[in-house]
């Protein structure tokens, strides 16, 4: 897996590649960045008859540069179910079939000196697990049992376990559970409906010995006609947080908007809501003659001072935290479901309902690595995705630019996030999986300067040639700057010593650029 020299496409730089052998039926590596570059591990089972089976890993450097590949063995009939990573552990939860209520274990896999400890989770609720994270040696569990939400700790080196409390009740759905290593504190984003039916977002923090340490109730305060059922929420800074995400009008229409919510170290925030009319380039995904038509129905409703109503689902996938901006990605499709994604105990971006555990930030366009057991909620479902679209918010949550790129009407039967982001202030690339081949979209300043421009999956090394690329198995992420990593299965073509044509089967990572220089130099070059 040694380094090969670069390769520059039109718009993008494949800078470096790592390859691993893997036959084509094989599970897929699962790749998480690490400070120094990537570990990328899978289960294999042992060729032949044999049941026994292994997790296999390997690391690189942020060069592609790699390892061997390391083998631990694991036991039988038990499926890999959770991951996550904590300093220089990494962290697998397996679980025996498909019942909530057998047999779990967590390996701890030492990645300086490759010990191994077996840690057994035993006293735990029987409930459907949709989390696990990992924090200074303890576990955070978090699933649904007896359709309410519940939180566990669990110590992984004395196995005592405690239940968090006040988060177990009706009518509460988790949207998100974010871990802050720093402050050794975790979030809960919660969704609650009371007793009158209303909605609102609660943000809990604990500490790892479950203590609550603060709740805050978001509301559209002074907007009784408003409901916030949704939002990410941002990593805390000098002790405040920011939440963004769609709002609409109660029990009428969902999609409104974008609201902006701060919260202060004393629990305090205050609500800027965000409409059709601030956002003045929402229709540019569209064709230019339809762009002006709705453009024109847009001013006559602000001018007769109608409801501002968004036809179809915005949900806010991913927010990019600046110095002194927010840049905000939003998704806009049209579900098969109805008009509206329903709003009641079910949530356009609830990441938990379709992703296996420790995967709702990592969603693939073409498809999960896996399903876990509850995923197939909204299965028959499919999804029209028309736009990608970005706002761009200053700390107060001012906007200062917005615009929408087109995701030309594909259809797909996975709700997920659709592409990636890398954003400097400045430069915005957007890239996603188009079946094998990569879209790349390119914003400078908030206007666009490139849309969809199709690039081809290349080698490296001008030698040998792709035979066949698996297509399920690609996975495309933001890395760091303005990097991206796609990762998947090929056949490669290429020559042996003795000058005959050979094909090998592997799992390969490529290290992607986007690049603005590179577009200019291709303009030139023309």
């Amino acid at each position: 897996m040694a380094v090969l020299p670069i390769y520059v496409s039109a718009q993008v730089q494949f800078v470096s590649r790592a390859e691993v052998p893997s036959e084509w039926d094989d599970r897929d590596y699962l790749v998480l960045p690490t400070q120094d570059g990537t570990i990328a591990f899978r289960v294999k089972a042992k060729k032949g008859f044999s049941l026994e089976q292994r997790l296999q890993y390997f690391f690189t450097d942020r060069e592609l540069r790699g390892t061997q590949v390391y083998e631990v063995p694991v036991k039988d009939y038990f499926d890999l179910i959770g991951f996550d990573l904590d300093d220089e552990y990494l962290y697998t939860l397996f679980q025996k079939g498909e019942s909530y209520s057998n047999e779990k274990i967590v390996y701890e896999i030492n990645l300086t000196n490759h010990q191994v400890r077996e840690v057994k989770l035993d006293n735990i609720l029987e409930m459907e697990l949709q989390e696990f994270l990992i924090m200074d040696k303890k576990a955070i569990l978090m699933g649904m049992m007896d359709y309410r939400p519940a939180i566990q700790l669990l110590d992984t080196e004395t196995g005592s376990v405690l239940t968090v409390q006040g988060v177990y009740a009706n009518e509460v759905s988790i949207l998100q559970l974010r871990k802050d290593p720093e402050l050794k504190v975790f979030d809960v984003l919660v969704s609650k409906r009371d007793r009158y039916k209303q909605r609102s977002l609660s943000i809990m923090t604990f500490d790892m010995e479950g203590n609550k340490l603060r709740e805050v109730k978001v509301e559209p305060e002074n907007r009784p006609d408003l409901e916030i059922v949704e939002g990410i929420l941002t990593p805390m800074d000098d002790y405040s947080q920011v939440l963004i995400g769609p709002y609409g009008q109660r029990k009428r229409d969902p999609n409104m908007g974008v609201y902006f919510s701060r919260i202060n170290e004393f629990g305090e925030y205050e609500n800027k809501f965000l409409t059709l009319a601030d956002f003045q380039h929402f229709y540019n995904y569209l064709p230019e003659k339809q762009k002006e038509r709705r453009e024109r129905k847009l001013a006559r409703d602000i001018e007769k001072e109608r409801d501002l109503v968004l036809p179809n689902t915005l949900v806010t996938r991913e927010i990019v935290a600046g110095k002194n901006y927010f840049l905000v990605y939003n998704d806009y499709y049209l579900t098969s479901s109805g008009r509206f994604s329903p709003r009641d105990m079910m949530y356009s971006s609830d990441f938990y309902r379709y992703a296996p555990l420790s995967m709702r930030n990592r969603v693939v366009p073409g498809g999960y690595p896996w399903y876990y057991p509850g995923t197939d909620v909204m299965s028959n479902n499919e999804y029209k995705f028309m736009a990608a679209q970005f706002l761009l918010l200053d700390r107060e949550g001012k906007l200062l630019w917005d615009n929408s790129l087109s995701l030309e009407d594909v259809t797909t039967t996975n709700p997920g996030k659709y592409g990636e982001v890398s954003f400097d202030g400045s430069n915005l690339y957007y890239l996603y999986l188009d079946d094998t081949k990569l879209q790349l979209s390119y914003l400078h300043n908030g206007e666009i300067e490139l849309e969809n421009e199709e690039v081809d999956l290349v080698l490296i090394d001008e030698d040998e040639r792709i035979k066949d690329t698996q297509g399920e198995s690609l996975s495309l992420s933001w890395w760091y700057k303005d990097y991206f990593l796609l990762s998947g299965k090929q056949r490669i073509r290429y020559l042996s010593e003795s000058g005959k044509e050979e094909i090998r089967e592997v799992f390969f990572m490529t290290k992607i650029r986007a690049d603005a220089s590179l577009m200019k130099e291709d303009e030139e070059a023309q």
